[in-house]
Parts: structure tokens; C-alpha cells; sequence
């Protein structure tokens, strides 16, 4: 059997995840100004929109030292650098229609990337961090540098990465593809999945993918009602979601299958939990969110596996 494939929509009476809706305060976009990252911003501002969320956007500056071999930065060279990076950040902003006539807040900090993000995450209500990506051979080469990946890893708030694929053409979210392993780590991936379809209204397909193997065919169907059953327990009991829920069970390499339902249901949003175990761009199954991130046609939100 190369596919397999179940669809079901019904209620399961089985239990269901219970949490009410998250509401999404705060999202934080960080640009160095390249067009991948203008793009995170664009989707992130609108993204902003459609859940009602304050919108934040952050450039990053290194100090210049000006004293070479002693490592001292000028007190008003440094001051007048933050204030060229304001100035840049406030023409840049305004220049991008969606970030312009949304309620928002331009920060500058000085510092690694990674470091500056966790800070304003840490000092602000934020609940969702958004970084483009341009690398097409792994993760390492995101528009934010060599940290890009130490803010995937360490955050605690979920990364929504805009991959080198992403199409240009986006608009308000209708159709989001929720991919889940199944494990207790599921849990807020779901959480966040379902929220933010509840508020853009978007219909969402959960999927499961199941490894090849040389089962018969009835262990694979038996597997497939296991997975299905399980699937239907991370949806809230209630019928206005119901309606709008899918449930797809495949079978094959789980990158691959993945990015088939995005492309069949037309997603806009790829929501994946991930472990907190594992390099990005070599194991699994940070390899699985890397290769989804590098083909995928919209961008995917990276959800690590605590609870809120």
C-alpha cells in the first residue's frame, strides 16, 4: 500500500481537547530589511489583522566598536547609530501598506537577533514570533543570521517561519493543514491550530502520517482507526468547529505528505509541533520541519510541545 487516506468528518465521541481559545495578543515580526523578511512582515501584519493582535516589528543593530583592540563603544556614536536604525526602521515600515495602517510599534535593539527577540518576547505580550527564511539546503540560513535557529529552538512562544517558497501573492487566511505525530506534544500545537482557525474562520485538515512498512493491509487499517480516533480528540467539542474540520490519514515519507495535503486543500497556514530535542536541519524530526519549511507553498508556525 504506497497511500493511504481517510477523510471523516463526524463527531467521535471519544474525549476532546478541552482548553478554551487562545487569544493571540501580541506578534512580533523581525526584519533586517531583506525581501524575504519584508515578506514575513507583510504575512505577519496581516496576520495581526485577522486576530485582532497588537503588531510589532524589530530591527537589530551590532555595536560598532570605536576603539579597536579594547572593545569601547562611543556612548554618542552609539547613540547616533540606534537613531539612524529607528529612523531606516520608521521609513521601512511605513512604506509597507499592511504594516501602515495597522496599530503597531517599531523597536530597535542592539544585539544578536536571537538574543533581541527573546528579550522584547520576554518584555512585551507576545505570544507569536515571525522570521523569513531564504535558506533552501536546511534552516541554517535564515534572513536573521546563524541565530535564526537558536530563536526556533528556545522561544516558548510559537515561530511562525515564511520559507524561501513562500508565494507572493497571500491574502486573509481561509484554510490551514494541522500536521501531528500524535504524541502528549500535540496538545498546544492543536491549541494554537484551533484558535487561529476559530478566529480567521479558516477550515482546517488535521493529518497523520503513518511510516511505510511491510504490515498487512489490515494492521494498517487497524493503525489508520487508532490515528483517526486520536485525531478527533484534539478537537474542541463543538459543532461550529466540527463543521469545519477535516481528518487525513496517509501513509509515506511524512514531509512529503504533508506538503501533498497544503497543496490539495490550498492551505494558507502549516501548523507542525515540534520537540524540544534535535538539531533543525539534521534530525528528526527537526528534518521533517526543515524540509516542510524549505518546499512549502505558505508559511508554517513551529509549535513547541508545553502547554499555556
Amino acid at each position: 500500500m504506497d497511500t493511504a487516506l481517510t477523510q471523516l468528518q463526524e463527531t467521535s465521541p471519544a474525549l476532546h481537547l478541552g482548553t478554551a481559545p487562545l487569544h493571540i495578543k501580541g506578534i512580533l515580526a523581525a526584519t533586517d530589511f531583506s525581501s524575504q523578511a519584508t515578506l514575513a512582515v507583510k504575512i505577519a501584519a496581516r496576520l495581526a489583522k485577522q486576530l485582532e493582535s497588537k503588531f510589532y516589528v524589530l530591527h537589530t543593530i551590532l555595536p560598532q566598536l570605536y576603539a579597536p583592540g579594547v572593545g569601547v563603544v562611543s556612548p554618542v556614536l552609539y547613540e547616533l547609530d540606534t537613531k539612524q536604525a529607528q529612523e531606516e526602521l520608521r521609513k521601512y515600515a511605513g512604506k509597507i501598506p499592511e504594516v501602515r495602517t495597522l496599530r503597531h510599534e517599531e523597536v530597535v535593539l542592539v544585539g544578536p537577533p536571537a538574543e533581541a527577540m527573546l528579550d522584547l518576547v520576554q518584555t512585551r505580550s507576545i505570544d507569536l514570533a515571525v522570521v523569513g527564511s531564504q535558506g533552501r539546503t536546511g534552516l541554517q540560513k535564515l534572513v536573521l543570521g546563524s541565530n535564526a535557529e537558536a530563536v526556533i529552538r528556545h522561544l516558548h512562544c510559537p515561530i511562525l517561519v515564511v520559507g524561501p517558497r513562500c508565494v507572493r501573492r497571500y491574502g486573509p487566511l481561509h484554510s490551514i493543514v494541522f500536521a501531528t505525530d500524535l504524541p502528549f506534544g500535540s496538545l498546544r500545537a492543536a491549541q494554537h491550530a484551533m484558535s487561529i482557525a476559530q478566529a480567521t474562520g479558516s477550515s482546517i485538515t488535521l493529518v497523520h502520517v503513518l511510516p511505510k512498512s511491510s504490515s498487512k493491509e489490515e494492521d494498517y487499517e487497524l493503525e489508520m482507526t487508532r490515528a483517526t480516533e486520536q485525531l478527533h480528540q484534539l478537537v474542541p467539542n463543538d459543532p461550529q468547529i466540527a463543521s469545519h474540520v477535516r481528518f487525513e490519514v496517509l501513509v509515506g515519507d511524512r514531509s512529503e505528505r504533508i506538503l501533498e495535503s497544503a497543496k490539495r486543500h490550498k492551505a494558507g497556514l502549516i501548523v507542525m509541533g515540534v520537540r524540544e530535542h534535535g538539531v533543525l536541519a539534521d534530525h528528526a524530526p527537526w528534518a521533517t520541519l526543515s524540509e516542510v519549511i524549505r518546499k512549502a507553498h505558505c508559511p508554517v508556525l513551529a509549535v513547541r510541545p508545553h502547554l499555556v
